[in-house]
């Protein structure tokens, strides 16, 4: 369901003449992103938990920047090549959304006026990445072959099947960590997380054995940047204020992304590619961070 919206949002872009690299941040971000929109949105809206759609969020993050390079970094035979503007861009934009974030949640809580500067964040990162593509010769959009009544019901239909299994998804996860004991973040951040993030990994895979490293991870940068502003700051407009507790769980989990970031941008600038051992290394870390997160959670 999520490759046909994908479908359905590029076949939308190419109408409206907007170019691959500002679609990609835009209208197939939100593809991409569409499982990770609506788990935040329910989980607030519906079930009143906002910690769930903010677990899902920072450990899709984590998962997207570690497991999705360190498994395509194992899809191919040679080391995966990466563009210096995805690490200059793309990256730092990442990590510079990701400290505007921490500075608004220094007070516990995330208000509608703070939503309305995530908005405006991932607003301006589309802006700049406009603007460096207008310094550049960027091709023309490919003709759409599908036309304007199947893209619009392609888009409509997915985004209500995403939206009905999202919700199903996490009434059963609250049915699931009622009856065993366990506590939502946990199943938020290892069970929900990842799910939402497997469709991304697939396609990844597949760019990396085209040779597309750069393709691979201006995708995985570009859909967190959305899920970090656009499917946080939703919800709160929704819902209005809310409160959210900087300890635990949720404080590991901030700390662990911050530093995966900044570890991501410092092994990409030595040589600019990915080789299996680098890619190893951060499937690792995941697995890491996973058992730390578990153990934390359950003392």
């Amino acid at each position: 369901m999520c490759e046909a919206l994908e479908g359905a949002c590029g076949e939308a872009a190419s109408k409206l003449g907007i170019p691959e690299s500002v679609s990609g941040a835009t209208l197939l971000a939100i593809s991409g992103s569409a499982p990770e929109f609506f788990t935040a949105v329910i989980s607030a809206w519906f079930f009143g938990q906002f910690e769930i759609g903010l677990m899902v969020i920072l450990w899709s993050a984590i998962f997207n920047i570690t497991v999705i390079p360190g498994a395509s970094a194992f899809a191919t035979s040679e080391p995966l090549r990466v563009a210096r503007v995805v690490v200059s861009r793309d990256c730092v934009a990442y990590l510079v959304l990701c400290l505007l974030l921490v500075g608004l949640l220094e007070d516990g809580r995330l208000t509608r006026t703070d939503a309305l500067i995530l908005l405006g964040g991932y607003a301006l990162y589309v802006y700049v990445l406009s603007l460096m593509l207008n310094s550049q010769e960027e091709p023309e959009p490919e003709p759409s072959l599908m036309p304007p009544w199947k893209v619009v019901v392609t888009l409509v239909v997915g985004v209500a099947a995403i939206g009905g299994l999202c919700h199903a998804m996490v009434w059963l996860g609250t049915q699931v960590a009622a009856g065993l004991g366990l506590g939502m973040v946990l199943i938020s951040a290892l069970v929900f997380a990842p799910g939402t993030s497997i469709p991304d990994l697939f396609l990844s895979i597949v760019s990396a054995r085209r040779g597309a490293g750069s393709a691979c991870l201006s995708n995985v940068y570009g859909s967190n940047s959305f899920d970090l502003t656009v499917c946080l700051a939703v919800p709160v407009l929704i819902v209005g204020d809310i409160q959210v507790e900087i300890a635990g769980p949720v404080l590991w989990s901030i700390v662990i992304l911050l530093g995966t970031i900044a570890l991501s941008i410092l092994m990409l600038r030595i040589d600019y590619q990915l080789s299996r051992r680098a890619g190893g290394a951060l499937l690792a870390l995941y697995g890491l961070f996973a058992a730390g997160l578990v153990l934390s959670s359950l003392s």
